[in-house]
């Protein structure tokens, strides 16, 4: 949540409540960033990723702040602890999630490749991301309701690709 904000020619500056932030916040907007993606992860205890995603170009580093948790990276689960930092290369398939008695607190960076945001409207300053609803990670894997979420979310995604590529056809 946005509590403060300065704005100069030089720098921007935005204050966060980091005990209290939805699961994701991208503050690249508020910020002006135009070369450094950036993400602010808050999980609470128990709570992860409900599927992985890879990248076309941006290589993340995850810093953990705050927390105990793991991730997954092209099915190799790796443990998570406050003071952790975890580079990883744009095609590995990666996910989160908090320890079952912690909240996790992560952030994610890296630096912008040239062209980014694809799209006008992008949610996030680098639109690459390739999200893999059929790659359930481990803590979620036996979960039919999951498995019926990202089937659900799959099947939006289709829709609005289709729904794009229609858009961009010429007459």
């Amino acid at each position: 949540m946005e509590l403060d904000s300065e704005n100069n020619s030089n720098f921007t500056k935005v204050h966060f409540d980091f005990n209290n932030l939805p699961q994701l916040t991208n503050p690249w907007r508020q910020l002006q960033l135009q070369g450094v993606a950036l993400g602010l992860i808050r999980l609470p205890a128990g709570d992860g990723y409900t599927f992985t995603h890879s990248h076309a170009q941006q290589e993340e580093v995850y810093i953990v702040v705050e927390g105990k948790g793991a991730m997954v990276v092209d099915g190799e689960l790796v443990t998570l602890e406050s003071g952790d930092i975890v580079r990883v290369d744009p095609p590995a398939k990666r996910a989160l999630t908090a320890d079952a008695n912690t909240d996790l607190f992560v952030i994610c960076t890296g630096g912008l490749a040239a062209g980014y945001p694809k799209q006008a409207n992008a949610r996030y300053l680098i639109d690459d991301g390739i999200p893999d609803y059929d790659d359930i990670p481990p803590w979620y894997r036996d979960n039919p309701e999951i498995v019926e979420r990202n089937a659900r979310l799959k099947a939006r995604m289709l829709k609005a690709q289709s729904k794009r590529e229609s858009q961009q056809e010429p007459s």
